[in-house]
């Protein structure tokens, strides 16, 4: 009908617009022109009459339509509160849109609370509700908990209309038309949900519905997103629950294994040294077969270790400039000694150019020795291994090393950086090791700034290489160490050693007496204090055994019984984890070395600390190679 009237209207227009130009026409005499003026005017006006009779009929059109499928009912309304009705219903659904939960970040049980709540707010407002009610699932009871509630208390039971709405899927009309029931659900399993109570009278159209699905839809995904998070958030607490039991673990064990280790070590290069009377050859031959198996044993410890730390992320590099050509020349001596016992051909190539990069001198050196090993480990005996650094397009110095050994086949390629892997072949098999150390070369490469990679063919040898950023050489070499095979002597300095093992307290009572010093031995913190207060002690040797007993806070003791306000304090440590490193230099130690420590090492670190002078500024690492790498630990270098 009113399609028809609007056709009329439009036809009633045009005719009266053409109407006077027809009579106009067919006029006798003619027309002037003021009387063709007035009738063009009048098509004119009547025109566009009609022009807007029909842009209202289409655009009423238009908004029913839109209106429909909204759900509004546009039967027996005007345009104008049509249209009204339409834009207040579109504004809802917009501001119920904005509520943007699914891109909102619930990190705790306080903020999904809160965002439930702006939920049911939502609801109660846009609904223009008496009330509002958000209930969550308890899958163990099968109830339904009023959580979140808003406006006057439902008039009808709770339990049965929110189960009967969840299993039909639908709102309960039969039982109250004048509540919406949707429910909260993902991926199959119900959480929780949504009712609201409409004013009395007020009938709940399509559009209502909608936007209760929507609301109850970012519930959903609120609720999920907040056990997801918090999910997270246990996983990680347990992940980092797990590397600190596993870290503390290793600090244990590393604990347990140095200390006996350090003294075994340590006896044996006191008897090799002639200190515990003269030694036969086969003796010596014998002895030296102990320290090597023990220094063995020492590696895989440190391997593990080391690799621990890495995985930990605790491992920060301290990076100096290293020329390349004086680091490869210093390593190949390091293992020459071991190639030669297999009679291996240890070739280094030197490039014409200075070729310097940026790195850690202890990880570069730590990499260069793991690869050389490794190839004089798979190179059957008398076979070649060459190392040579050059220049590479991009920026880059590349440092090789080739052997002629086993070789690797293509299969086994990824096995060769994967830890705690070993190649299995009739070769490799029969060497030792943990499977950590090439592993442990490519975490050290990358934390600093290099990578490593390899070619090899089965019974054909393997080449690998580091490749490293070349810098300009700027002419200050950091962290450059001289070897010294001279031990530094004592002059009758007093050294007060505390150390609770017999055994390891006679053995370095042996060796500093040997130097020249005076040793007071004693185990506790009671008999410390009295050689501190009986005499005047040039230098403070204790092992952390004894500092870690609770009971006795033995650094603060020594401070305050020496006689001397700067007495130099050295801690034996046989923890390695940089935790306990720190505990103790807060403490107020002025070093602390790991063991098993190098004995010649000792003797620099007491003679510069009583001279007045600390030789080693920074933390140093065996520099040769040729005994026991003791780690020298100050607060500059913590994560070291």
């Amino acid at each position: 009908m009113k399609r028809d009237y609007s056709i009329f209207s439009v036809s009633l227009c045009l005719v009266g617009g053409l109407v006077p130009l027809v009579y106009l026409w067919l006029l006798p005499t003619g027309s002037n022109p003021l009387q063709l003026a007035f009738g063009i005017l009048n098509f004119l006006g009547w025109f566009a009459a009609a022009a807007l009779l029909g842009l209202r009929w289409r655009s009423g059109r238009f908004v029913s339509r839109l209106a429909t499928d909204f759900g509004i009912d546009s039967r027996f309304r005007q345009f104008e509160s049509l249209l009204a009705a339409l834009l207040n219903e579109v504004e809802r659904k917009n501001e119920a849109l904005l509520t943007n939960l699914l891109e909102k970040r619930i990190s705790s049980k306080e903020e999904l609370a809160r965002t439930l709540e702006r939920v049911v707010a939502q609801c109660y407002r846009l609904l223009n509700a008496e009330s509002a009610e958000l209930a969550l699932f308890d899958k163990e009871s099968g109830l339904y908990h009023s959580s979140f509630v808003l406006g006057k208390p439902f008039r009808s039971s709770a339990q049965a209309m929110l189960s009967g709405a969840v299993e039909s899927g639908e709102s309960e009309r039969d039982i109250s038309p004048d509540v919406l029931v949707q429910p909260i659900a993902f991926g199959g399993s119900v959480l929780g949900s949504l009712r609201v109570g409409l004013k009395r009278g007020s009938i709940p159209t399509h559009a209502d519905r909608e936007l209760m699905q929507l609301m109850a839809m970012q519930s959903g995904m609120a609720i999920i997103n907040g056990k997801y998070t918090e999910e997270l958030v246990r996983m990680k607490r347990a992940s980092d629950e797990s590397v600190k039991a596993k870290t503390g673990f290793l600090a244990n064990l590393s604990h347990e294994l140095r200390g006996p280790l350090g003294i075994m070590i340590n006896a044996v290069e006191l008897v090799l040294d002639g200190l515990c009377g003269p030694v036969t050859d086969d003796q010596m031959e014998t002895l030296r077969m102990v320290k090597s198996n023990g220094q063995h044993l020492l590696e895989l410890i440190n391997d593990v270790l080391d690799y621990a730390k890495v995985e930990s992320g605790k491992l920060v590099p301290e990076s100096v400039e290293i020329l390349v050509n004086d680091l490869i020349k210093d390593i190949a001596s390091v293992v020459r000694a071991q190639a030669d016992a297999k009679g291996h051909t240890l070739t280094v190539k030197a490039a014409d150019e200075v070729l310097t990069i940026q790195c850690d001198r202890r990880h570069i050196r730590q990499m260069l020795i793991n690869i050389l090993t490794n190839a004089i480990k798979y190179t059957p005996e008398k076979g070649t291994i060459e190392m040579w650094a050059e220049r590479v397009p991009g920026g880059k110095i590349k440092i090789c090393v080739k052997d002629s050994g086993v070789g690797i086949e293509d299969y086994d390629r990824e096995k060769v950086f994967a830890p705690f892997e070993r190649i299995q072949n009739s070769y490799s098999i029969n060497q030792v090791g943990t499977g950590l150390g090439m592993s442990l070369t490519r975490r050290l490469a990358e934390v600093n700034g290099g990578n490593i990679d390899f070619t090899s063919q089965a019974s054909q040898g393997s080449t690998f290489w580091l490749v490293f950023p070349a810098v300009q050489f700027s002419g200050a070499l950091a962290g450059h160490e001289e070897n010294s095979e001279e031990e530094p002597k004592g002059k009758g300095e007093l050294i007060l050693l505390v150390e609770s093992n017999p055994g390891e307290r006679s053995m370095l009572a042996k060796y500093l007496t040997h130097l020249g010093y005076s040793v007071a031995a004693v185990a506790t913190k009671g008999e410390a204090a009295l050689v501190l207060r009986d005499k005047k002690v040039n230098l403070a040797l204790v092992d952390n055994s004894v500092v870690d007993n609770l009971e006795e806070d033995l650094i603060k003791g020594i401070r305050d019984a020496a006689q001397s306000a700067r007495l130099p304090l050295v801690l034996l440590s046989s923890r390695a984890f940089v935790f306990d490193i720190e505990k103790y230099l807060k403490a107020g130690v002025d070093r602390c070395l790991t063991k098993p420590i190098s004995l010649k090492e000792l003797a620099v670190i007491c003679r510069s600390l009583i001279d007045g002078y600390d030789v080693k500024k920074k933390p140093t690492y065996g520099g040769t190679g040729k005994g026991i790498h003791t780690r020298v630990m100050n607060v500059d270098d913590l994560m070291h």
